[in-house]
């Protein structure tokens, strides 16, 4: 059940017309992930190596409500906030700031920095046409999960680093129209998605606002079998391998499958990258099961493998875990998960940014890296 807030406090918070929340008050969501992590990372010379360390991977609270329009219409919004008990989005120690209000300096400490990000905000109209959403939307977090992943979310072993190429998570200024639900094809049900960012890419200098970034999604449901395919396509994105921008294209594909046999569920996904810069044409794969058992239990494991165009930047992530389900929404997780590295590539099971490493290390190439992790999370 999601938790209503008072429409007086609303009111107050979002400083919205009684009008606009009498329909339906806004309604208050979120996740609370807590995990304790043994990194036992292999360091470079800048730093010591990982050790034991706290992270609130992917942490957030919303709130998201709808009014009924005129004409079959309804106005919807969504306000979502990514925050951190341990640290920045990382969990590592932040930096303190410096913000001038009404001529006056304040310092914020880095002890108070808890909101980490923006994440999926914005406004639109629903019809029986569809629905149209502007503002902040998901970008590789659109497919990431659609295949073996979706037992891995925020988690260790998670293959959504690898997949999502270098798609950010999601991208300010987007619009996006979904197709009326209830669409169907060869006997199951479709989902298709359309989005669009404008003037998003830049020339490398920085100087100048770019061209632009699209987007088509298609998802599958047919019982036991699910699926989705992703192409995204942008205008002057394109990054070399440490992220500076070189003003060409890319080109990003994703395509996920998932298969129920009750007493295991298996999934499969692959991901490439066709991009104008130099030695940046990369692929991914994953491949996981998860097998139910005891009514709260489940046990499962995934491999990712990323294949970099640049030569030595391989990497295989393989990761084994065990889920306790407390209640529908309260459940612990174990996983223990090693990153394989070629020469030149330093990545960890901490993948996908905000999932750490959080205990200050800086991961060496080419070394094995293995962690041993332990969550507590909630869903309201």
């Amino acid at each position: 059940m999601r938790r209503k807030i008072a429409t007086v406090a609303a009111a107050t918070a979002l400083a919205a017309p009684a009008a606009v929340l009498a329909d339906e008050g806004p309604t208050v969501y979120g996740f609370v992930n807590l995990s304790l992590d043994y990194e036992g990372y292999d360091s470079d010379d800048s730093s010591d190596d990982g050790d034991l360390a706290m992270n609130t991977g992917l942490s957030h609270f919303g709130i998201r409500g709808a009014e009924d329009l005129d004409n079959g219409l309804e106005a919807i919004y969504q306000a979502e906030v990514g925050w951190t008990y341990t640290g920045d989005s990382t969990g590592t120690a932040g930096e303190d700031k410096t913000v001038t209000y009404e001529g006056e300096e304040y310092t914020i400490s880095s002890d108070d920095n808890w909101i980490t990000q923006m994440r999926d905000s914005f406004v639109g109209l629903r019809g029986d046409f569809g629905q149209a959403t502007f503002g902040r939307q998901s970008a590789a977090n659109q497919f990431v999960y659609d295949g073996p992943g979706r037992e891995w979310v925020a988690q260790v072993g998670t293959p959504a680093g690898a997949l999502h190429q270098s798609l950010p998570s999601r991208y300010s200024n987007m619009v996006r129209y979904q197709a009326p639900g209830g669409q169907t094809a060869g006997g199951g049900e479709v989902d298709a998605q359309l989005s669009f960012v404008p003037s998003e890419g830049k020339d490398p200098d920085g100087d100048e606002p770019g061209d632009h970034v699209y987007n088509a999604y298609s998802s599958y449901q047919d019982g036991p079998v699910s699926g989705s395919v992703s192409l995204w396509h942008g205008q002057g994105i394109a990054t070399d391998s440490d992220g500076n921008p070189t003003g060409g294209d890319v080109s990003v594909g994703s395509l996920a499958a998932r298969y129920d046999l009750g007493v295991v569920q298996l999934g499969a996904q692959v991901s490439a990258q066709d991009s104008d810069a130099d030695n940046a044409d990369n692929q991914a794969y994953a491949l996981g099961m998860a097998a139910p058992f005891g009514g709260k239990n489940r046990v499962k494991a995934i491999v990712t493998q990323f294949s970099a165009d640049a030569d030595k930047h391989d990497y295989t992530t393989a990761a084994l875990g065990y889920d306790r389900f407390l209640s529908d929404r309260t459940e612990v997780r174990f996983a223990v998960a090693s990153t394989f590295n070629d020469d030149d590539s330093d990545a960890t099971p901490h993948a996908y940014g905000a999932y750490g490493p959080s205990s200050g290390v800086t991961p060496a190439e080419g070394e094995t890296q293995s962690t041993v992790s332990a969550n507590l999370r909630h869903t309201f």
